[in-house]
């Protein structure tokens, strides 16, 4: 009989998580705001957290700078997915709970060719250097806009006095999936975008990341917006996607997670 209090308490357990799950399922889904960098992995991830929570989710994605600037604009959403230094200027700004901050894991640029084409030498920034050289076309997203691979990539060019060379055979769009998209249609020759939106596209090949000496490592965090509707099951979200399974996504996507 001392036992029997337990017994109550597991029983109603039992009898209530059916009820969240239902009422999960009810109210709105879960608004996700992040970067083309990390949409992938989440999209896959989604119907998992959906089945084990009940909780729906509806994805939205842009690049660094614009995802950055819809929220400060007032678009709802509940998580925002973004590099580190956007979620901390928005953090500091009020936008994101700080507290509620999580990496998600660590992405490199890399280089991809079309499929069956010739491999240029990466191995060094010479050899880099010359390979967009002698690249008839290029395509990377528009740092202009926002995008963060494209704000280092200009820096990078400037450096080398290169960016005007370059300038009238580029291809430049908002996001770098629309990028790789463009090499894989045959539009462009090389793109250089972050590996996980490379890795994605059918018809292109990824040569490697650039040169280590020259390549941009960008941790990318989630956080709960300050304004979410639903800031429990936001986090939920966070937690189902830096947890093992989460994890073994983002490393299967190209990037460096946890160490």
């Amino acid at each position: 009989m001392r036992h029997a209090p337990a017994r109550r308490g597991l029983l109603a357990l039992a009898a209530l998580l059916p009820w969240r799950w239902a009422a999960a399922q009810e109210a709105p889904p879960l608004r996700v705001l992040g970067t083309g960098a990390v949409e992938h992995p989440v999209h896959d991830l989604i119907p998992g957290f959906t089945r084990a929570t009940g909780h729906r989710v509806v994805q939205a994605t842009g690049n660094a700078g614009a995802v950055a600037a819809r929220i400060r604009a007032g678009e709802a959403a509940d998580l925002v997915l973004n590099s580190a230094a956007q979620i901390e200027a928005m953090a500091r700004e009020g936008l994101v709970r700080g507290e509620s901050r999580a990496e998600l894991g660590r992405m490199r640029i890399g280089l991809a060719a079309r499929e069956g084409a010739p491999a240029p030498d990466i191995a060094t920034p010479e050899a880099l250097r010359a390979a967009l050289l002698a690249a008839p076309v290029l395509a990377y997203s528009d740092g202009s806009r926002g995008a963060t691979t494209g704000i280092h990539l200009d820096r990078l060019f400037a450096q080398w006095n290169i960016a005007e060379t370059l300038r009238p055979r580029s291809l430049l769009f908002q996001q770098g999936l629309a990028a790789v998209q463009a090499v894989a249609e045959g539009r462009a020759a090389l793109v250089m975008t972050q590996i996980s939106e490379i890795v994605v596209v059918p018809g292109v090949t990824l040569v490697g990341p650039l040169p280590e000496a020259v390549n941009l490592v960008t941790p990318y965090l989630g956080a709960v917006a300050t304004r979410a509707t639903d800031p429990a099951g936001a986090a939920a979200l966070l937690q189902y996607l830096t947890g093992p399974e989460g994890t073994a996504r983002f490393r299967a996507a190209g990037f460096a997670v946890g160490g």
